[in-house]
């Protein structure tokens, strides 16, 4: 609630003068930097299926879209340490996929039995605000399914059935 100097009866608030000047000092602060960068990991395995790739993809083009930076990191265990081809195609590919995005800001790089890459958005490209959790009530925002045509169907009727028997022309066993 806003002081006002005009309020009839007069308000009056009793504060602490240092703790008020801290706050005031971190408001300033935040309405200087909107958005502080932050580093988003995603793990990855040299054997991560299609879908699970693809949905990684998809966090990590969100994550630099709002202005964030992204560490790819692959892990190997074991065997696979010694096929890292795999990691790296799988490292190449996603710098082919969010270039239109985002700069390699560290190469491709190894730290023992893990493989490194670091993303930053591309200079230029604003930052999408950060997105509101959704609502606790997901069917209010589901869209209202479209009416069914009302016409002849295409689906024909199993023989012997109610409806194979009302149709001209169609046989059925008496019981």
């Amino acid at each position: 609630m806003r002081w006002r100097p005009d309020a009839r009866p007069p308000v009056c608030k009793i504060l602490d003068y240092g703790k008020f000047k801290y706050e005031e000092k971190k408001r300033k602060k935040k309405a200087h930097h909107p958005h502080q960068q932050e580093l988003k990991e995603i793990r990855l395995r040299p054997r991560t299926d299609e879908h699970d790739f693809e949905t990684k993809l998809k966090h990590a083009r969100r994550f630099l879209e709002e202005g964030d930076k992204v560490l790819f990191t692959v892990f190997f265990r074991g065997r696979e340490q010694a096929h890292k081809e795999f990691g790296r195609a799988m490292m190449e590919r996603i710098s082919r996929e969010l270039e239109d995005v985002s700069k390699v800001e560290h190469q491709l790089s190894m730290m023992g039995p893990r493989m490194h890459l670091t993303l930053m958005p591309k200079p230029g490209v604003k930052p999408k605000p950060k997105q509101a959790p959704p609502d606790g009530d997901g069917a209010a925002a589901a869209p209202a399914a479209a009416p069914a045509e009302a016409g002849p169907s295409t689906v024909e009727a199993p023989p012997g059935s109610v409806e194979a028997a009302a149709k001209p022309g169609t046989e059925t066993k008496g019981v």
